[in-house]
């Protein structure tokens, strides 16, 4: 039969013939509480203390009973504290905010003060005004006249300033290889920034094997 404590609901198996039809006290031995029990059919014997004495027993434990986990009283006590948080935050919530203003106005003025001074952009650099005499070689060419090489062209001003040229470089060459150079005196201008002039210089005797002359201008 099994026994079961009335105090902390341990229970034990026992002989009924242990404890006989007349009862008997006994005493758990867990939480040492002792109350009558009862069981019918069998002759009364005089009282004796059911205590398991070592391990197997004749009177073990069946099943310990498990306290439950107070989980009432906490769920209680985190209500309460979140209640009592959102009070004080009401209560104080004029000084709270007045503190973030000011931490805020406090943190801006740090960053204003603390972000350096603007420098005004540098002024835009200006080009020096200079002139830049140019042979436009697309409108110019060598002609044969007579037995004579005639270099005829453009001369075009790409530059900022009016300006005249004083020399006409010319260099003869045969494919990559180059033959020779001869300087020529030319007057022309002064040429406005844009402005054009037409010129037309003989080349007398160029070097044998000439298949490429080509004109500059200084």
């Amino acid at each position: 039969m099994i026994v079961t404590c009335p105090n902390c609901r341990a229970r034990y198996a026992v002989d009924p013939q242990k404890i006989g039809p007349a009862g008997r006290t006994v005493q758990c031995a867990r939480c040492v509480h002792r109350w009558f029990e009862k069981v019918d059919g069998v002759a009364p014997i005089p009282e004796v203390l059911i205590r398991p004495t070592a391990l197997g027993a004749s009177l073990p434990a069946v099943i310990p009973p498990k306290r439950p986990f107070p989980w009432r009283p906490l769920v209680a006590a985190a209500v309460l504290l979140v209640v009592l948080i959102g009070a004080a935050l009401y209560v104080f919530r004029g000084r709270i905010a007045a503190m973030i203003s000011y931490e805020a106005r406090a943190s801006a003025t740090t960053e204003v003060a603390a972000a350096p001074a603007s420098r005004p952009p540098p002024p835009p650099a200006t080009k020096p005004l200079r002139p830049q005499i140019e042979i436009d070689l697309a409108s110019s060419m060598v002609d044969v006249v007579a037995g004579r090489y005639v270099v005829r062209g453009e001369l075009v001003n790409n530059g900022t300033a009016a300006g005249s040229t004083s020399l006409l470089r010319v260099t003869f060459k045969r494919n990559e290889d180059v033959l020779g150079e001869r300087s020529i005196p030319m007057i022309a201008g002064p040429l406005p920034p844009g402005g054009r002039a037409s010129f037309s210089q003989p080349l007398d005797d160029p070097p044998q094997g000439t298949t490429e002359i080509v004109p500059i201008v200084e």
